[in-house]
């Protein structure tokens, strides 16, 4: 229980600290501050094993003294596979140079930043009552920019399946109606659900949260609507990226 408070004193402390956020004023550093090698083995980590990737917050938490990241390479990682998405969904479906640019607006600032500052507002929101904290740790608080390290993270997911495995199995989604059908809603729910686990096994680090398994409810949901969607719901004609602009 003593170690518990001590946690809760540590990042409350944490989370009152004034001034401008150590990860934006690393961002405008020279790039000898960034540590790209240690993000992409996160990235890694993330995609291949989870539960490793977010063990080692414990440790940063131990030497850092703080959850959310203070090092914008993974974020900055990010942006640049979702820059070279958008270059490559659009040489795909022969956009021209204002679709390119709808489509690099969208994937980068819609469905990154808007969703992810969505995401981040509401668990923040939700997660801050008291509801979800033991009666030891009221005082503490769950910092937004940790809320959009967790989107950062489970948004990796949705880029591997959607961004980039869609990518490489267009000739088989193209290859045969119901194949595209099963391959594509099978990538969409996948993706969306495994960004929920990633988003509970972020927020499950935090010592003083209890009560988060409601995070895992929309899996539930995304399940049903694989099942249904096989029936002749193509989810890819809803969602692609084909919807973002035109040429």
């Amino acid at each position: 229980m003593s170690a518990l408070n001590s946690d809760v004193r540590d990042f409350s402390w944490s989370s009152r600290e004034g001034g401008i956020p150590i990860v934006l004023k690393r961002l405008f550093k020279s790039p000898k501050n960034l540590d790209f090698e240690s993000a992409l083995h996160e990235m890694m980590n993330l995609v291949f094993r989870p539960r490793t990737a977010y063990r080692s917050l414990y440790y940063q938490r131990q030497t850092k003294n703080r959850w959310a990241r203070d090092d914008p390479s993974f974020f900055l990682l990010q942006i640049g596979l979702l820059t070279i998405s958008s270059i490559v969904w659009s040489a795909v479906y022969g956009h021209s140079f204002s679709g390119f640019f709808k489509m690099f607006i969208n994937m980068i600032f819609v469905d990154f930043f808007l969703t992810g500052f969505a995401m981040a507002t509401l668990f923040w929101t939700v997660l801050n009552r008291r509801f979800f904290k033991f009666r030891s740790a009221f005082d503490s608080k769950v910092e937004w920019a940790y809320c959009f390290d967790v989107h950062c993270n489970a948004f990796l997911a949705v880029w591997c399946l959607l961004y980039f495995l869609q990518f490489l199995l267009i000739p088989a989604i193209n290859l045969h109606k119901w194949i595209g059908l099963f391959i594509g809603n099978t990538l969409y729910c996948g993706a969306f659900a495994h960004y929920f686990v990633l988003t509970f096994y972020g927020y499950s680090q935090l010592p003083f949260l209890k009560n988060i398994n409601f995070i895992l409810l929309p899996t539930l949901g995304l399940a049903c609507l694989y099942l249904v969607s096989l029936f002749g719901i193509k989810l890819s004609d809803v969602l692609s990226f084909r919807s973002y602009s035109s040429s």
